[in-house]
């Protein structure tokens, strides 16, 4: 038996020389709800935070196309808020011997997962700089744990846990004091202060956790909380502006500008802000594909304002973060602002070559034609089919009809699927041929940029990614950011140098797909070296030396159509080698990663990720 190792009953007990005794206990205090100091710095904090949405962060898989939306995107707004606000906590409360923790907080906070998960009486006894215990004060309950930085562990460990409760929980959690209550509910108050009263939060705290807290302790945590989000204005900025100025010293040739206007009062506020790292924007030019999703979305708190995000696509046609700047309101002149900051970042020039898609937002339209008068704007179908439900009501199957048309491959195929949806519905079938169809249908894109999306998927599911994030203070909402980007990138790289085909896992689907179609064509020699591939009354025309086919697909998407890949089969042909464009080049997506990599952060201890000499952000 290990030394450390004592048995009582069925409880184990894990005990180590810590150089004091963690049974010395000690009272920190009660200075009333409304007087109780601050116990943390609010630096740490946000560390702990940021560290929080970057561990429990899972990357997107690759976007795939000729899928329908998922159900979920027609909720209404009312029911997808209802789910927010109970999402308060979801901390697994999962607690053992010697586990250990980057900070205080970050243990403080494990202990309090497991008293909202277990409804237990949980206490400190124990606070010092380097020590902190815990205890329930249930009814004769012997459970405890005691964590600490030891001279064997420059960590905090676990090094006392007495791991078995053996009281019945009675609602009472002195651990939820008037502090934590304010910070449970910190970011709910920030987006939403009218609804979280303190009767609401005393509602929830009792529905979700079984725990009882007085009213008197809400309201004082709610003004906790009001005051934090009133102070986070003028911290955020004075720091902002350190942030900026540590980029521009670490990271070279990397773009962040910070601008200010001055108020009615004479008072220099905040007006915008704009980053793009050097290594991603050189990695983005050289390898990823040509398109850009543009988008933004609100920033929720005190600071109110827009969150612009420029995403592009790597090989493999996942999500590559580009650029993200902050803005008070999305008009016409900070859109010009941002596609201008971007083009001379990536090196647009007029746009020619390149694809951009986004929503119908007139300041955005705008912008893009001023700045990129040559780019292929394309609309996003998205948005298109969400205009629709504002006008025909809860019509779910006019999604399906809509996004046939946006899929259709060639002018034929369109003017079929715009005959079904009259077919099926005169009064949508009008909307549609008001929303210029042809900006957003595959069949009227220019060839050659091998980038087959109708939608701006990417940056709904990148704006989802750092929901956490917009919850948060500016400047902690910023570092997430960051850190995700960071996070998002090691793990492609991880991917990247694992996969060993010559084309990407996402290209490999594709095929896989046509593969299928392909057995049912019949073909047949042409001249010219030219092919046709019948199937009943469908038939297309293929040129394996000029790449094409006459269904447009391979053109638009630069991986053989169904068409197409009859034909390699006959001539016993490897397709990976009539894949086009940056769909070929996985070899070189894995330098790319490489590269972005060295500039964004490095991770270590597995999965816990830390900044490196890359993109470096200042802590005050």
């Amino acid at each position: 038996m290990d030394s450390n190792e004592l048995y009582t009953n069925v409880v184990v007990v894990h005990e180590e020389a810590t150089g004091v005794g963690p049974q010395e206990e000690g009272d920190p205090g009660d200075n009333g709800p409304d007087n109780e100091p601050d116990d943390e710095d609010p630096r740490e904090r946000d560390a702990f935070e940021i560290e929080k949405v970057v561990m429990e962060f899972r990357d997107e898989p690759s976007i795939l196309h000729d899928e329908y939306p998922d159900s979920e995107e027609d909720e209404e707004d009312e029911a997808a808020r209802e789910r927010k606000r109970d999402n308060i906590r979801a901390g697994g409360g999962n607690l053992h011997y010697h586990q250990t923790f980057f900070s205080a907080i970050a243990f403080k906070e494990a202990v309090l997962d497991h008293a909202l998960k277990t409804g237990c009486n949980i206490a400190q006894y124990k606070y010092d700089k380097t020590k902190l215990g815990f205890k329930c004060d249930g009814d004769g309950c012997i459970w405890r744990i005691y964590c600490a930085i030891t001279k064997k562990c420059s960590k905090w460990r676990v090094n006392v846990y007495k791991n078995v409760h053996t009281c019945n929980p009675n609602g009472d959690c002195e651990m939820l004091n008037v502090l934590v209550i304010a910070r449970l509910f910190l970011d709910s108050i920030r987006d939403e202060p009218e609804y979280f009263m303190p009767m609401k939060i005393e509602e929830t705290i009792k529905r979700k956790w079984k725990i009882t807290v007085s009213r008197s302790q809400c309201q004082a945590a709610k003004r906790k909380s009001l005051r934090w989000i009133e102070e986070e204005y003028d911290n955020q900025f004075a720091r902002l502006q350190d942030n900026a100025e540590e980029i521009r010293e670490s990271n070279k040739d990397s773009t962040v500008e910070v601008l200010t206007v001055t108020n009615d009062a004479g008072q220099e506020v905040f007006n915008r802000f704009y980053v793009c790292f050097d290594a991603i924007k050189r990695t983005w030019k050289e390898f990823c594909r040509p398109l850009i999703g543009v988008d933004g979305t609100f920033i929720k708190g005190k600071v109110k304002g827009q969150l612009l995000v420029a995403l592009g696509r790597d090989a493999d046609n996942a999500i590559y973060p580009i650029a993200w700047g902050c803005v008070q309101v999305e008009n016409i002149e900070n859109w010009v602002w941002f596609v201008r900051k971007l083009k001379d970042d990536l090196g647009l020039m007029d746009g020619d070559g390149y694809i951009i898609v986004s929503d119908r937002q007139k300041g955005l339209i705008r912008a893009v034609k001023l700045e990129l008068p040559k780019v292929e704007h394309r609309m996003c179908v998205r948005h298109i089919y969400g205009n629709m439900k504002k006008n025909h009501g809860k019509d779910k199957e006019m999604k399906k009809y809509i996004w046939d048309v946006a899929w259709s491959y060639n002018e034929s195929s369109f003017e079929a699927h715009m005959t079904e949806l009259y077919n099926y519905n005169v009064a949508v079938w009008r909307d549609v041929v008001k929303s210029k169809p042809r900006t957003w249908c595959r069949a009227f894109y220019k060839q050659g940029n091998y980038c087959e999306d109708v939608d701006n998927n990417s940056t709904e599911s990148f704006n989802n990614s750092i929901v956490k994030a917009r919850d948060k203070a500016f400047v902690p909402m910023l570092e997430t950011i960051r850190r995700l980007a960071m996070v998002r990138i090691f793990k492609r790289s991880v991917e990247s140098h694992d996969h060993n085909g010559r084309c990407t896992p996402y290209v490999g689907k594709f095929i896989a797909k046509e593969h299928k179609k392909a057995s049912e064509m019949n073909i047949r020699r042409s001249t010219n070296d030219m092919y046709e591939a019948t199937r009943g009354l469908d038939t297309h025309r293929i040129s394996l030396t000029e790449r094409t086919c006459t269904c447009q697909k391979w053109q638009i998407c630069g991986i053989p159509c169904e068409h197409a890949y009859e034909v390699i089969l006959e001539k016993k042909l490897e397709v990976e080698d009539y894949v086009c464009g940056h769909n070929s080049r996985f070899h070189k997506k894995k330098k790319s990663y490489a590269l972005a990599f060295e500039g964004v952060g490095t991770v270590t201890h597995g999965s816990q990720v830390e900044p490196s000499q890359g993109v470096v952000m200042s802590q005050g």
